[in-house]
């Protein structure tokens, strides 16, 4: 059941009841139908009207109270838009009003009238100490001027809520919030879908300045509202239209995250009560079975925090499996002491990244053994990175530097990096076994011709001639002039030369001239300015070893041969070379 569809009165006088229907609260006839039924409605409100002899009131008619008597214990209430202007025509058609117009609590004004049969009718009229329209125009103008804060011209609106808070108007503070929130969601950008709207969309385009400062503005709206639900004395009326615009809220940022997702619902469970949460939990349940991904999760993570002193642990097991929660499910598993299942639900994740996040919960649970089981079994099904990094800090963690050691190794040969064998090295002098193991690795390298760490290590360890063997293997001709494979930027070339340039200083001049010689030939201004920082570096190099006539001699060779390249001539004499 959604909501009440219509109601039904079983009259004494049918023309009668038409008629004051008509004259006391404006209520029109929209259906007549052959079995004595009459429909009338006023805006949304239908009423249906049926005769005491009518035959479908047959079986109850023994239990009909007399007429003037019907309907004592319960009132129909109307909700209108004008309650003055019903009143006065109640009032016209000599109507027996039970109780004269006024205001009453829950921010309602509103009056009782008897019906002819004894029905007790009220007509209402929700009433608020602020006038929305004016408020509406205030803020929608603040978009429509050329203000170089947005956020500051609202905070001058936000004043009034403020203020209305503090007198305890919570309808009118949150009627002016939900306004605000609403008018910076339609017509800011925060939410605005640039990509669709132009076709030559880019990111430098998407930067609005008068509109910093909007989110946190935001967010200070929502944490006002929390104190509206925070305060006991806020009353039903005011309570729930709070929780409806920090839900719409939610629901608003579901899909793109802000951050107000979790300050949203961060007040929603905080300040609510438990009957208020169970009817939010029954919204959340409806939209959960309707969302999918990272919103399904977001809405299970929401019903977990709303319910999470009243759930039973199979009711939360449930959620975290029909949500996608994971992370939540085997945490739950864990400490219910269901380690089996949640071993065998961890397994079941492909995710390298999701799965050792969930291997990781295992730990504070003190189930170290099954997340090392764990890890291991996935490494030898497919040894990534990730996971044998994660093995390695695991032992490493322990002292097991054994276990360490092995690992480190199977990471070195998975990525020969040369943080890697540094570490290996590092364990393996630490074991006493690095004699036997250094021959292995570079072995290693050389069966699997990865000729780039080999020379990465070389520099490292000093053997500056091997290095430069090794490079030599590299060097390839295209176009350009001489390049080396997997040189990106200042490739292994460059670090070569530089630690080449104390013991090998002509090697290192030759690296040099190759990198500045293939800058120039790609003939562009930008590569001649970056060419001119390696020829300053062979220039340093003869000059060290005192060979200022062969740099001489260089640069005359090179002038000549690019004599027709004036931009070139022009950044030489600015690097003055």
């Amino acid at each position: 059941m959604t909501r009440t569809s219509w109601v039904e009165l079983c009259v004494s006088d049918l023309e009668q009841s038409i008629r004051w229907f008509e004259h006391v609260l404006g209520f029109r006839v929209i259906a007549l139908e052959t079995n004595g039924f009459v429909e009338l409605s006023s805006g949304e409100t239908s009423i249906l009207l049926a005769p005491d002899d009518a035959p479908y009131w047959a079986s109850e008619r023994p239990h009909l109270l007399p007429s003037g008597q019907r309907g004592s214990g319960v009132e129909i209430i109307l909700l209108v838009e004008n309650i003055d202007a019903v009143y006065r025509q109640a009032q016209q058609a000599g109507a027996d009003i039970l109780r004269e117009l006024a205001d009453f609590p829950w921010h309602l004004r509103q009056f009782w009238v008897r019906h002819p049969d004894g029905y007790l009718i009220r007509p209402a009229q929700k009433i608020l100490s602020v006038n929305p329209a004016t408020y509406h125009h205030q803020i929608a103008t603040v978009f429509q001027r050329n203000v170089p804060r947005i956020a500051e011209e609202l905070a001058k609106v936000k004043q009034e809520a403020d203020r209305l808070l503090l007198q305890q108007d919570y309808l009118g503070a949150v009627t002016i919030y939900e306004m605000l929130v609403t008018e910076i969601f339609e017509k800011s950008h925060l939410y605005f879908e640039e990509e669709e709207a132009y076709d030559d969309y880019s990111e430098e385009e998407a930067y609005y300045p008068e509109e910093e400062e909007l989110e946190e503005f935001i967010g200070e709206c929502i944490e006002a509202l929390g104190h509206c639900l925070a305060d006991e004395r806020t009353d039903r009326v005011a309570r729930e239209k709070c929780r409806e615009v920090l839900f719409d809220i939610y629901r608003q940022d579901v899909y793109e995250s802000h951050g107000f997702t979790t300050s949203t619902a961060d007040q929603l469970v905080r300040y609510t009560t438990s009957l208020e949460r169970d009817r939010l939990a029954e919204q959340i349940r409806t939209l959960l079975t309707k969302a999918g991904g990272s919103v399904r999760q977001s809405y299970g993570k929401f019903l977990l925090d709303l319910q999470k002193e009243t759930l039973e642990d199979e009711a939360y097991l449930h959620i975290c499996r029909e949500a996608g929660l994971t992370s939540y499910l085997i945490d739950r598993l864990l400490t219910l002491g269901h380690i089996d299942e949640a071993a065998r639900e961890t397994q079941s994740i492909d995710n390298d990244d999701q799965f050792l996040g969930l291997a990781d919960l295992f730990i504070p649970h003190q189930q170290d053994a099954v997340a090392e089981r764990l890890v291991k079994a996935r490494s030898k099904e497919k040894p990534a990175v990730r996971v044998l990094e994660w093995l390695q800090t695991y032992y490493q963690a322990r002292e097991n530097y054994t276990a360490t050691l092995e690992i480190t190794e199977t990471l070195f040969r998975t990525q020969p990096l040369l943080k890697h064998y540094q570490r290996l090295r590092d364990l393996a002098r630490q074991l006493d076994c690095w004699q036997t193991l250094r021959p292995a690795l570079l072995a290693f390298l050389v069966a699997s011709k990865t000729t780039r760490p080999l020379i990465e290590i070389a520099l490292d360890e000093g053997e500056i001639d091997k290095a430069l063997l090794q490079l030599k293997e590299l060097a390839k001709k295209d176009r350009y002039g001489t390049t080396y494979e997997g040189d990106y930027g200042y490739g292994i070339d460059l670090r070569v030369a530089q630690a080449a340039e104390e013991t090998d200083p002509h090697e290192a001049i030759t690296l040099y001239q190759q990198r500045a010689e293939r800058l120039i030939a790609q003939r562009d201004r930008k590569q001649y300015h970056e060419a001119c920082t390696f020829l300053a570096k062979v220039r340093s190099v003869y000059e060290k070893i005192g060979e200022r006539g062969a740099w001489a001699s260089y640069m005359a060779t090179l002038r000549q041969q690019n004599r027709n390249l004036p931009a070139l001539k022009d950044e030489l004499a600015k690097a003055k070379l």
